[in-house]
């Protein structure tokens, strides 16, 4: 009896893998709407939004030096957990 319901466990989960990959195959993708990028800012730190997905604001970190915007990187640092 055990040996007759692995095939048929192993249909029904191919079967859920299968649907489950169609449902998300099919979600809407929202698309970024342009906007005029614009700094929303303090004095020397800013955030540049150049779209919107939904709600969302996109965009970049910004920092002013002598004058300017400038987008920021972000550097890696590995740093100890304990002393």
């Amino acid at each position: 009896m055990a040996l007759a319901t692995r095939p048929i466990a192993a249909v029904v989960f191919g079967v859920v893998l299968l649907a489950c990959a169609a449902w998300s195959y099919a979600q809407v993708a929202i698309a970024p709407r342009p906007v005029t990028p614009v700094v929303l800012a303090g004095p020397d730190i800013g955030f540049r939004m150049q779209t919107r997905k939904g709600n969302t604001p996109v965009g970049q970190l910004v920092v002013r030096i002598d004058g300017e915007w400038r987008v920021v990187e972000f550097g890696q640092v590995l740093l100890p957990l304990g002393k």
